[in-house]
C-alpha cells in the first residue's frame, strides 16, 4: 500500500471528523492519498465546515473502448450499474440511499465511468458501501436492460431532430477518422447497435474493462481519513485489478484546407453552425492555461467574449455563440465555434465569425482581455472550492490526469503568471481560421 502524507484523523470511532476547525493547510497537506495493492487510488480531504460528505469516482471504462460494431455498449454498461446487483434490486438500492437523504449516480463519457454521491457524514459508510456493491456486483437484469435500451433509443431519436446535435455530429465525422475517440458514430448506427445489445454483451464488456486497477475514489467532507481508508480497503481492497486499457492516440493535425457541408433539416426555425478543426491541446500540455485563456477571450462567453460582443451584440446575427476546446484531456479534441442563427443570417454570421477569428490570430489578445480572463479563471477556481463537490471535482481531475495534488496549490499562481506573449503563441499554435471545417444544420438555404 502506497500512502502520500496527509494528516490522519484520530480519536472517536465515528467516521465524522468532529467539527474540527478549518486550517490554512495546503491541498497537499490536507489530502490523504493512498494506493491499495490492487490499484485503487483513494484521496480523502478532511473538511469539517459542515456535517456532509461528497464522494467522486472515476474508472477508465468509457466509450473509447466500444467495439467498432457496438457503439453505445460502454454507455449502456455504465448505466446498468445502478439497476440492480446480485444482492438487491434497483428499488432496494434507491430506498437504502433515500432513507438517509443520500444520492449516488453513475454515468459514462468518452473515456471514463464517473460516480458522484453525497450524504451526511455519518452516512458515509452507507454511501461507500453502495458504491462498492454496484461497481463489484452488478446483476445486469434483462428486464432492466430492455427498459434502458428503450430509453436510450428514445433519447437518440429526439437528438436526431436537434440541429445542434446534428451539426456537431457531422463536424466530428468530417474532422476525425472512424477509429478516433472523438469520431461520432451516426445516430442511426447507434440506435441499431443499442437495439441489438444483449445481456451477454454487457457482461462481457464489464468483465473485460471493469476492475480496481484504474479506479479513483475521492472523499471530501467532515470525515476522518484513517477511518475512510480502512472502510475503502475493506470494501474495495480485494477487487480484482482487471486489465486496464491504455489510451494511446496520436495528435490529430488539421487537414490543411477548409471544408463546408450542409445537413438539411426541414421545418426548423433556427440553424446551428459549427466551425472548427482538430485542437491538438491536451490537459497535461505545459501551455494548457495559455491556450485556455486564448480561447476564453475569443469566445468562452456569449456575453463578454469577442465573438459574442461582435456577432451577437453589435451585429445581431446570432442568439448565442461560443468557442471551446472540446474535452482536452487524455486526447486532444477539436477546437470549435458553435452558434445558433436565423436561416436568413447564416452567410453573414459565418463571414463575421471567420473575420473575427482571423483578426484575433493576427492581432493577439489585449492586456485588458488577458487580465480579465486570468482574474475570471482564478475567481471561478476559488469559488468552486466552496463546496465539498467542488473540492472533490478538482482533486479527481488532478488525479485522473496525473497532475498531482500539489498542482491545485500552485494553480492560481500558474494562471496569474501567464504572459501576453505566451497567450499569443498559443493563439497561433492552436487556432487556424484558414483550415476551418464548417457544418450548417437546419433549413438552409432558406426557402
Amino acid at each position: 500500500m502506497v500512502r502520500s502524507h496527509i494528516g490522519l484523523g484520530s480519536g472517536s470511532p465515528s467516521v465524522r471528523g468532529g467539527g474540527r476547525p478549518v486550517t490554512d493547510k495546503t491541498f497537499a497537506e490536507r489530502t490523504q492519498r493512498v494506493q491499495l495493492p490492487n490499484g485503487v487510488t483513494l484521496l480523502v480531504y478532511e473538511n469539517p465546515a459542515n456535517p456532509t460528505v461528497h464522494v467522486s469516482g472515476a474508472l477508465r471504462a468509457g466509450a473509447f473502448l466500444d467495439p467498432q460494431n457496438q457503439p453505445g455498449l460502454a454507455h449502456i454498461t455504465a448505466s446498468m450499474l445502478m439497476r440492480g446487483t446480485r444482492r438487491r434490486t434497483k428499488v432496494e438500492i434507491a430506498r437504502d440511499l433515500e432513507d438517509v437523504g443520500a444520492e449516488l449516480n453513475i454515468s459514462g463519457n468518452r473515456f471514463l465511468v464517473r460516480a458522484s454521491g453525497q450524504a451526511l457524514s455519518k452516512d458515509a459508510p452507507r454511501l461507500l458501501t453502495n458504491l462498492a456493491e454496484v461497481l463489484r456486483e452488478p446483476a445486469f437484469p434483462e428486464d432492466e436492460l430492455t427498459r434502458l435500451k428503450q430509453q436510450v433509443v428514445g433519447q437518440l431519436r429526439r437528438q436526431q431532430e436537434q440541429t445542434q446535435v446534428r451539426a456537431l455530429e457531422r463536424f466530428l465525422q468530417l474532422t476525425y477518422d472512424r477509429t478516433h475517440p472523438f469520431y461520432q458514430v451516426p445516430i442511426e448506427e447507434r440506435i441499431s447497435s443499442v437495439e441489438s445489445l444483449a445481456v451477454d454483451d454487457v457482461v462481457a464488456f464489464y468483465e473485460q474493462h471493469y476492475g480496481a486497477a484504474t479506479l479513483i475514489v475521492v472523499v471530501v467532507g467532515d470525515v476522518q481519513a484513517a477511518i475512510i481508508e480502512d472502510l475503502v480497503t475493506e470494501l474495495l481492497g480485494d477487487w480484482t485489478p482487471g486489465r486496464p486499457a491504455e489510451i494511446a492516440v496520436g495528435r490529430t493535425a488539421p487537414r490543411g484546407e477548409p471544408r463546408r457541408e450542409i445537413v438539411t433539416m426541414r421545418d426548423k426555425p433556427n440553424v446551428d453552425i459549427v466551425l472548427g478543426h482538430p485542437g491538438q491541446l491536451r490537459r497535461t500540455d505545459p501551455d494548457y492555461y495559455a491556450a485556455y485563456i486564448a480561447n476564453a477571450a475569443l469566445g468562452h462567453s456569449t456575453l463578454s467574449s469577442r465573438l459574442g460582443l461582435r456577432v451577437r451584440d453589435e451585429e445581431g446575427l446570432t442568439y448565442g455563440i461560443v468557442s471551446r476546446f472540446l474535452d482536452p484531456g487524455f486526447v486532444d479534441g477539436p477546437w470549435l465555434v458553435s452558434l445558433t442563427v436565423n436561416p436568413e443570417n447564416v452567410d453573414r454570421a459565418i463571414d463575421s465569425t471567420v473575420n473575427i477569428i482571423t483578426s484575433y490570430v493576427e492581432e493577439g489578445i489585449t492586456e485588458r482581455e488577458l487580465e480579465d480572463e486570468k482574474s475570471s479563471f482564478v475567481g471561478s477556481f476559488i469559488v468552486g472550492l466552496g463546496t465539498n463537490a467542488g473540492i472533490a471535482a478538482h482533486l479527481l481531475s488532478a488525479e485522473v490526469y496525473g497532475l498531482g495534488i500539489e498542482h491545485l496549490d500552485a494553480l492560481p499562481e500558474l494562471v496569474k503568471s501567464v504572459t501576453r506573449d505566451e497567450v499569443n503563441a498559443a493563439i497561433t499554435k492552436y487556432i487556424h481560421p484558414e483550415q476551418l471545417v464548417t457544418v450548417i444544420a437546419g433549413e438552409y438555404p432558406p426557402d
